[in-house]
């Protein structure tokens, strides 16, 4: 598990490079866009900023879009074949956001009761 990940880190996880689109650096802003057979994912980091967001795409067809804001946790755990980007959140009634890209995309959102 790496906490709080660097750019190295999240370039290892989405295997591509990103793009800037903040003039002040990644942590206000990279985005990554990756491909697994026929999905694509395209996701935005930016730490500093409390954001997360990312859309899921197989061919033309949308599968998810999440735009997470008040992000206050980043970690990308890897655990043998399986590697996921999972962010907490400073609001108590969300637990996590994960994203997996190995071995296959996965989704998942979790809430609690406040």
């Amino acid at each position: 598990m790496t906490d709080r990940p660097t750019l190295l880190d999240h370039v290892a996880f989405f295997e591509t490079e990103p793009e800037w689109v903040h003039p002040d650096g990644w942590h206000y802003g990279a985005r990554f866009s990756t491909r697994r057979g026929d999905d694509r994912v395209i996701a935005t980091v930016a730490p500093d900023e409390g954001e997360f967001s990312f859309e899921w795409w197989q061919g033309e067809l949308l599968r998810a879009r999440l735009h997470c804001v008040r992000v206050n946790r980043w970690e990308i755990v890897s655990t043998g074949a399986t590697e996921l980007l999972r962010v907490g959140f400073s609001d108590e009634s969300v637990r996590s956001c994960e994203l997996q890209l190995k071995p296959h995309v996965r989704v998942e959102w979790g809430m609690a009761w406040a």
